[in-house]
């Protein structure tokens, strides 16, 4: 067995409160709660607990001091572990183990922010701050909510044990039943001395500012996590984590399905028979499109890897543009005329047509 007071990193004259705060400390680091699944801390764990049960006992450290290893007996242990085997793991469900585990360190909520983007911004990506209001650990106490040089006193309800054991009597026999503590919440002790930067909570309510880089690329509803950024930890448990949300404003332009882009061009009735050449302005750049003679309304030019980028890297989404053809409202005598002459050549001699279209067939 290893030296128990290198195993709490105590010196062999250690006082009982030196033992008692370093025993803490480890517990809060190794607990397996916050080590799931990790055996070595989990061993470790047992190791400190096994150290502190025999250190902090008068009795047994003066027979560790005088004899070195110390077996523990029944006598030690209590009745539980002279009946049973399983002494250990009544003791964990119903005596101090329960107080141990409801009291460890606990980790912190996560929180949720949403951030809203422009449709550029998550074309480019982007770096943005943002200022979050949470609690965050008390820097006087350390998390533990007490003053620097004091500790929990005993609490006198329960005498330290955290809990209120009752028995009544019926007709049927005695019954005994067990309850957490009201005055010490079952902590089995009492913060007599509490912080005074913090009133003995152990966080404090603050806004971070907390730094972003948006990968480009990004679309609504995805999540960014920032590690160790959420709520503060209780009784010196870890944070939480931040998870950013994206919201993507809605373009004038541009619609966004996945990571294609859809939007409309628009041109004159002249330019649709005659053909015309344009410039449209995409989030990347300037593009000239070309539209040929004779090209119908509801048109729709594809322009490839020129869409939203991907967040797997890669091509690009596909860019896709509808040919939109503007019909004036209003016209001068001369534009009418033409028209009409228009009208005229294309009458086909003045004969009757339909003015059904026919259905394209698949």
């Amino acid at each position: 067995m290893r030296d128990l007071y290198a195993v709490l990193g105590v010196s062999p004259n250690a006082s009982p409160e030196e033992i008692k705060r370093a025993y803490r400390r480890l517990a809060r680091e190794y607990h397996p709660d916050l080590n799931r699944g990790d055996r070595e801390a989990e061993a470790r764990f047992k190791e400190i607990a096994r150290a502190y049960e025999i250190l902090s006992d008068p009795q047994k450290r003066r027979r560790y001091d005088l004899y070195g290893d110390v077996e523990l007996t029944a006598a030690d242990r209590g009745f539980a572990d002279f009946v049973s085997p399983f002494g250990d793991l009544f003791d964990m469900f119903f005596g101090r183990g329960r107080r141990e585990r409801e009291w460890a360190p606990q980790r912190g909520s996560d929180i949720t922010w949403r951030l809203t983007l422009t449709l550029e911004e998550a074309f480019y990506g982007a770096e943005k701050v943002i200022e979050v209001p949470c609690h965050r650990e008390c820097a006087s106490c350390g998390g533990s909510g007490l003053q620097e040089g004091f500790d929990l006193d005993l609490c006198p309800a329960c005498g330290g044990e955290g809990r209120m054991t009752s028995s009544r009597r019926t007709a049927f026999g005695t019954f005994t039943s067990t309850t957490t503590c009201r005055r010490c919440g079952g902590r089995g002790g009492i913060n007599t001395h509490p912080c005074q930067a913090c009133g003995g909570e152990g966080s404090v309510y603050e806004t971070e500012r907390v730094e972003l880089k948006v990968p480009a690329g990004v679309d609504d509803g995805d999540r960014l996590r920032v590690s160790g950024k959420g709520e503060a930890g209780s009784r010196g448990g870890p944070p939480g984590d931040l998870f950013v949300v994206m919201e993507i404003e809605p373009h004038p332009y541009f619609e966004r399905r996945g990571e294609d882009l859809f939007g409309r061009i628009k041109v004159s009735v002249a330019e649709a028979v005659l053909g015309s050449e344009l410039e449209v302005e995409l989030l990347d750049g300037k593009e000239k499109i070309k539209v040929p003679p004779g090209t119908q309304p509801g048109h729709i030019f594809v322009l490839r890897n020129r869409g939203m980028p991907s967040l797997r890297g890669g091509r690009r989404g596909d860019l896709y543009l509808e040919l939109v053809v503007e019909i004036p409202e209003k016209l001068n005598h001369e534009e009418k005329r033409l028209f009409r002459e228009l009208a005229r050549l294309h009458s086909h001699n003045g004969r009757e047509r339909s003015c059904l279209v026919p259905r394209e067939r698949g």
